[in-house]
């Protein structure tokens, strides 16, 4: 059985601001943002067609000459919608369709703008030129075994829990508590990665 498409179930609204690939049936094929219509916007008022949805409440369905749409965003990252929530190091996208790391952020005269950097130069990008920004998701433990975290201290998952566990030369500690992966603990110690075996 064949995964659901990522759009299905969802309105225009809830598609506006993605960034896709859509593929049409004659082999065209176009990246871009959608609108809150659920097509890709061109600017200057202007839209290329994907979704048979007429206003931001209607369902997004592919419009009968498209074959496919698919999303280009990695969902190996958090995506920023509000300017004022980027950091530093995060992937800024601007409403051109270009994306520059984030190196700084600050608030002038009540305007939130975010500060990139390309060979050699700084940039200013403001509320205007935003449109997303793409923040890596820490490596988080998932599946059972032993992690080593981002200071190379030891943790242990087990049935969908994790525990820091202390190793001395003798014997193992496990009297720590328990968290969830996703727990403020275990996120502000990532990024994680598994630990090797080596034999002695």
């Amino acid at each position: 059985m064949s995964e659901k498409p990522f759009w299905e179930g969802k309105t225009g609204k809830e598609m506006a601001g993605l960034h896709v690939k859509a593929t049409w049936k004659n082999g065209a094929i176009v990246t871009g943002v959608l609108d809150d219509t659920g097509d890709i916007d061109l600017g200057d008022n202007r839209s290329l067609y994907t979704s048979r949805g007429y206003d931001s409440s209607c369902d997004f369905e592919l419009m009968g000459d498209v074959q496919s749409i698919e999303l280009l965003d990695d969902p190996e990252y958090e995506r920023i919608d509000n300017i004022e929530n980027v950091q530093v190091g995060d992937i800024v996208h601007t409403r051109q369709g270009n994306h520059f790391p984030c190196v700084s952020n600050m608030n002038v005269s009540h305007w939130p703008q975010v500060y990139i950097e390309e060979i050699d130069f700084k940039f200013v990008i403001g509320i205007s030129s935003f449109a997303y920004a793409l923040r890596p998701k820490p490596k988080l433990p998932d599946h059972d075994g032993l992690w080593l975290d981002k200071d190379g201290n030891t943790w242990t998952m087990r049935d969908g829990s994790v525990q820091m566990t202390c190793i001395g030369a003798d014997d193992w500690c496990f009297t720590r508590a328990w968290f969830s992966p996703d727990s403020v603990q275990v996120l502000n110690a990532a990024p994680f990665r598994p630990a090797k075996v080596v034999e002695a």
